[in-house]
C-alpha cells in the first residue's frame, strides 16, 4: 500500500487516468490508487504534473508537497474542503500567548531527548564493542533530562533560551557519541542543517524533508495552523510547529534509518537515486510499522496523528501532551 508518495527522479511525470494517479518515467508507468494515498511529495526538480492531479487530491483530501533544491517544502497544496475548525486554531493562537508554552516546550524536547538516548540504545544491542561509549553518553543524557523533568519552567523568564541550551548540550553529546561508535558516514564530524557539504548530512537533511511532509499531513488533519508553533522562532516561511512536533520523532525515524545506511554513504560527495530511494523507503515503512501505543500496537502514522489530536486537546482544554516515546 503506497499511502505517501514520493518522486525523487527528474523527468518524472504525474498524471490521472480514472481512479489512480499514475506516474511516468522513462517509458515505465505505475499506478497508484487514489482513495489509498495521503499525501504525494515532489523532492525532485524536474517532475511534472497535469492540473488535474491537484483537482484530483484536493477533492479526495491528499496533501500535495513539493520541495526545493534545500529539501525544504515551499509549496503545499490541500483542498478548500478540509475539516479545519476554526475555534481549533482559535485554541492554538491563545494557547501560544501564555506561559503554558513553557512547559509544553520543555515536554517536547524531554520526549526528543529520550527517543535520541533509544536510539543510541537500540544501536548498542549490535556493536557490543561501543557499549561503554553509548554507557556514558545515555547517562549524560539522563542527566539532561533530569534538570529538565524537575525545572519549574513557567518560573523563567528566559525559559527558551535555557531549554535550549540544555537541548544543544544532548543533540552535541549524541552526535558526538554517534561519530565516536563509527556509526555515521566517514566524512560526517558534526551536525550541519542548510549548507551541509558532506554526504551525512546531505542524507539526514533529505529525511527530515520527507518526516516533514508526515507531520505537515498530520497537522493539516487536526485543524492546526503549521506556521504558528510554541518553541520555535515564528517568521515569515518558517513552519514552527511542523518544526516543534518533528523533534520527538527525528532520531528514530531519520536518524536511525541513515545509519543503517552508512556503508553505503561512504565514499559518496552526493546522495545518489539509488540511495534517495533507500532513504524514502526506510522512512515510509518506519511509519508503517506497528509499535506500542497506550498497551495496544499501532502503525507508527496512526501513533503521529493521535498525538497531534493530542496536541489540538492541549491547547484547547489543557489535557497533558505527552511525547511519544520509542523502545529499543
Amino acid at each position: 500500500m503506497h499511502a505517501h508518495l514520493t518522486l525523487s527522479e527528474y523527468g518524472q511525470f504525474i498524471g490521472v487516468t480514472s481512479e489512480c494517479l499514475t506516474v511516468k518515467h522513462e517509458g515505465f508507468i505505475r499506478e497508484y490508487p487514489l482513495n489509498r494515498l495521503k499525501s504525494v511529495q515532489v523532492a525532485k526538480r524536474g517532475v511534472s504534473f497535469s492540473s488535474d492531479v491537484i483537482i484530483a487530491c484536493a477533492n479526495r483530501g491528499i496533501k500535495f508537497f513539493i520541495q526545493d533544491f534545500k529539501n525544504e517544502i515551499i509549496a503545499s497544496i490541500s483542498g478548500t474542503q478540509q475539516h479545519a475548525v476554526v475555534r481549533v486554531r482559535q485554541n492554538q493562537f491563545e494557547f501560544i500567548k501564555t506561559i503554558k508554552v513553557a512547559t509544553l516546550s520543555a515536554s517536547v524536547i524531554e520526549g526528543k531527548i529520550k527517543n535520541q538516548r533509544a536510539t543510541l540504545l537500540y544501536f548498542k544491542k549490535y556493536h557490543q564493542h561501543h557499549k561503554a561509549i553509548i554507557d556514558t553518553t545515555a547517562e549524560q543524557l539522563n542527566s539532561i533530562l533530569t534538570q529538565i523533568k524537575y525545572r519549574k519552567w513557567q518560573n523563567f523568564n528566559q525559559w527558551n533560551e535555557i531549554l535550549l541550551g540544555l537541548e544543544g548540550c544532548a543533540a552535541a553529546q549524541y552526535w558526538q557519541c554517534l561519530v565516536a561508535c563509527d556509526l555515521m558516514p566517514n566524512d560526517f564530524k558534526n551536525r550541519i542543517g542548510r549548507q551541509a557539504q558532506d554526504v551525512g548530512n546531505k542524507a539526514l537533511n533529505y529525511g527530515y524533508a520527507i518526516l516533514t511532509s508526515y507531520i505537515w499531513n498530520a497537522l493539516l488533519n487536526a485543524g492546526l495552523e503549521p506556521y504558528c508553533g510554541f518553541f520555535h522562532t515564528q517568521r515569515a516561511g518558517k513552519p514552527s510547529l511542523v518544526l516543534d512536533m518533528m523533534e520527538e520523532y527525528r532520531a528514530w525515524v531519520v536518524d536511525r534509518n541513515i545509519i543503517k545506511l552508512r556503508t553505503q554513504l561512504n565514499g559518496k560527495s552526493d546522495l545518489t537515486p539509488a540511495i534517495k530511494k533507500k532513504i524514502i523507503t526506510g522512512i515510509h515503512k518506519t511509519f508503517n510499522t506497528k509499535y506500542h501505543y497506550k498497551k495496544r500496537k499501532m502503525r507508527l502514522e496512526s501513533i503521529l496523528q493521535r498525538q497531534v489530536y493530542h496536541l489540538s486537546g492541549h491547547f484547547s482544554d489543557d489535557k497533558k501532551y505527552k511525547s511519544y516515546r520509542f523502545r529499543w
